[in-house]
This record gives C-alpha cells, structure tokens and sequence, in this order.
C-alpha cells in the first residue's frame, strides 16, 4: 500500500489525487487531475490545479488486480 504525504506542490501529471483546503475547513476529497491541468470540484465546476489553493497527496495509485 502507498504512503501519501499532504504537500502544497501542485500536481503535475495526469491521475487521481486527495485535495483539501489550506485550511482544512471541509473533509479532504478525491480529485481527476486531467492532461491540461484541470480537475473538477464536488460542486461540478472545474479549475486549474495552479489557481486551488491547497494541499494535494497523490498520485492515488490503482489497487492491483
């Protein structure tokens, strides 16, 4: 099983990532990062990775068959 750590560095590839706010006022949620560099919010809007301000930990890797 992986190990992810809580960081403030941005995504850069592609992959399923945790996301939480700066200031941990909501429950971290799990995010599609996509090739450009863009994911969606819970609420169905969508951002640019370097615009969120917040920790990220991942990639989440996919469990093994």
């Amino acid at each position: 099983m992986a190990e992810y750590q809580w960081t403030v560095k941005k995504p850069t590839a592609a992959g399923w990532y945790w996301f939480r706010g700066l200031a941990h006022e909501a429950d971290p949620f799990v995010v599609q990062v996509d090739e450009v560099g863009q994911f969606q919010w819970p609420d169905g809007g969508f951002q640019e990775v370097t615009l969120a301000k917040g920790e990220w930990a991942g990639p989440i890797q996919l469990p093994e068959e």
